[in-house]
C-alpha cells in the first residue's frame, strides 16, 4: 500500500508540474500576443506629477509649457502629469500643499525667496548637487543660480533672469544735449541730470503709483552700489540697521534726485504704462524700469525712435560694482525629497532638457533673458537683442529688496519712498526709523 500510495502521489505531482509548465507556456503566448511580435512586455512610462503655473497659451509661461511638451515627446518612457494652478493662486497653493506634506514629484518655484527657503529647510525638497555636473560653470554661472541655493545646497535651476534696473534713454535727446556716451559714474550721472533739467528737459520718467518701481529700480541699485551685495542679509541678521549710514545714504540720494527735479512731477500718481508713454512721446530723456520694460517699448515706439540702454552707474568709493545687478531669477523646477531612484533619474532627464541650450534659446525667443551663457538666436526682436548686449557684462544677480524683506517692511518702504519724492514729504532719517521699527529689531 505504501508503494502504491507513493506512486499515486508521484503521478499527481508530475501531472501538476505538467499543468504548471503548460500554464506558463500559455501565459507566455498571451504576453507575446499582447506585445505584438516582439516577445517583450510593454514597459509602462515613469509618471512624474508636476504642480506648476505653466500653460500653453499664457504669454509669459507658454514657452516653458511647450518646452515641457517637447521633452515628453522626446522621452516617451516618461509621462508628465501636469496640474496647472493660476498664477495668483499659486503661492497659497504651494504653501498649503507643502505644509500638508502633499507636494508633487516636480514643483515649480516661480522664484526664490522666503517661501522656497522655508520649504527647502523643512526637508521636503531634494538637493540636486549630485546632478550639477550636467551644467558647466562657463555655461551656467553659479553666480546667477544662487537664488535656488539654500544653506549651500542647490535645489533648482532658474529658467530666466529679470534685472530690476535698466536705464532706457532717448538717443536723440541725449545727443542734442551733448551726450554721446552714457555716464559711467554716479557723480557724472547727477551732473547730466542737472544739465538736462537746466535745458528744460525732464530727465527721468517714473511710474511709481504702486510704490514698487522706486523700490526695485532705484533703491535696490543704490544700496548695491553703496554697500555691496550683502546689505539686506546683514540688516535681517541684525549686523546692520536701516538706520545705519549706508542705507540712509541711499535714501538721501533718492531725496537729492527728487529735489533736483530729476523725475516727472506726477511719478507717484501714474503707472508704468503711462510713464512709458511719457518717455516714448519724447517728454523725458530717460525711463527707468526692469528689463521686462523692453517688451512694451519695442511694441509702442515709433519706427524712428532710437532707444539706448545703460547699466546703473558706479558710485565712487562704493562697495558695489556695475558687473552686479539687483534682480530675480525665476521658473525653477525643484524635486520632491521622497522621489525613489527611478523617478529621480527621470526627473534629472527632465531638468537636463528644460535647462539646456535649446530650451534657453526658446526662452530668449519669447523675450526673456536667461542666466545661461547662450548665443542669442538670430530671429529675436532687434531691440531686445540690443538690450541683452548692453547687459552682457553683468555677471552676478543680487536679490531685490521686496523679495528678501518681510511684507510689512516692503509696504512701509513703498510708502516711505513716495514720501521722500513728494515735495515737503518725509526725511530720509524718519523713513529709516520707520523701517527699523517695522523690522522689529
Amino acid at each position: 500500500m505504501k508503494i502504491k500510495w507513493t506512486k499515486k502521489i508521484g503521478t499527481s505531482m508530475l501531472v501538476a508540474a505538467m499543468i504548471a509548465v503548460l500554464s506558463a507556456c500559455g501565459q507566455s503566448n498571451n504576453a507575446d500576443t499582447a506585445s505584438g511580435q516582439s516577445g517583450e512586455a510593454k514597459k509602462e512610462p515613469v509618471v512624474l506629477s508636476f504642480m506648476t503655473t505653466w500653460s500653453e497659451n499664457d504669454p509669459f509661461t507658454g514657452v516653458y509649457y511647450k518646452n515641457a511638451m517637447a521633452f515628453q515627446e522626446a522621452n516617451p518612457d516618461i509621462k508628465l502629469d501636469i496640474e496647472t494652478i493660476p498664477y495668483n493662486d499659486y503661492p497659497v497653493k504651494l504653501s498649503t500643499t507643502a505644509a500638508a506634506g502633499k507636494l508633487t514629484d516636480l514643483i515649480l518655484m516661480i522664484g526664490g525667496g522666503s517661501t522656497f527657503e522655508q520649504i527647502a529647510r523643512s526637508g521636503a525638497l531634494m538637493p540636486i548637487d549630485d546632478m550639477m555636473g550636467n551644467w558647466k560653470e562657463d555655461f551656467l554661472p553659479s553666480s546667477k543660480i544662487k537664488e535656488f541655493n539654500v544653506d549651500g545646497k542647490q535645489y533648482g535651476i532658474p529658467g530666466e533672469v529679470s534685472y530690476a534696473t535698466v536705464i532706457f534713454y532717448n538717443k536723440k535727446i541725449m545727443k542734442d544735449a551733448g551726450y554721446t556716451e552714457f555716464p559711467k559714474t554716479y557723480e557724472a550721472f547727477k551732473a547730466m541730470v542737472k544739465d538736462l533739467k537746466a535745458k528744460n528737459i525732464t530727465p527721468i520718467a517714473y511710474g511709481n503709483k504702486t510704490g514698487s518701481v522706486l523700490l526695485s529700480s532705484l533703491l535696490s541699485p543704490l544700496n548695491e552700489r553703496i554697500s555691496g551685495p550683502d546689505l539686506y542679509a546683514k540688516i535681517k541678521s541684525g549686523e546692520q540697521k536701516f538706520t545705519g549710514p549706508d542705507f540712509i545714504n541711499a535714501l538721501k540720494d533718492i531725496k537729492e534726485l527728487s529735489d533736483m527735479g530729476a523725475f516727472n512731477v506726477d511719478l507717484n500718481s501714474i503707472d508704468n504704462v503711462q510713464a512709458t508713454n511719457l518717455f516714448l512721446s519724447g517728454n523725458t530723456a530717460m525711463y527707468v524700469d526692469g528689463s521686462w520694460g523692453v517688451k512694451q517699448i519695442s511694441m509702442d515706439k515709433a519706427a524712428d525712435f532710437e532707444v539706448g540702454f545703460a547699466v546703473f552707474p558706479q558710485i565712487e568709493e562704493g562697495k558695489g560694482s556695475m558687473s552686479t545687478m539687483p534682480g530675480a531669477t525665476n521658473q525653477g523646477v525643484v524635486l520632491n525629497a521622497k522621489l525613489d531612484e527611478t523617478k529621480k533619474a527621470a526627473a534629472e532627464k527632465f531638468l537636463q532638457f528644460m535647462y539646456s541650450e535649446q530650451s534657453y534659446q526658446n526662452i530668449i525667443r519669447s523675450g526673456n533673458m536667461v542666466p545661461a551663457n547662450v548665443e542669442a538666436p538670430a530671429d529675436i526682436d532687434p531691440l531686445f537683442k540690443e538690450m541683452t548686449g548692453a547687459l552682457a557684462d553683468v555677471k552676478e544677480v543680487t536679490p531685490v529688496f521686496d523679495i528678501v524683506m518681510p511684507a510689512t517692511v516692503v509696504a512701509a518702504t513703498k510708502n516711505g519712498l513716495q514720501g521722500l519724492t513728494t515735495p515737503g514729504g518725509s526725511a530720509p532719517e524718519a523713513v529709516a526709523e520707520e523701517l527699523q521699527k517695522e523690522l522689529g529689531q
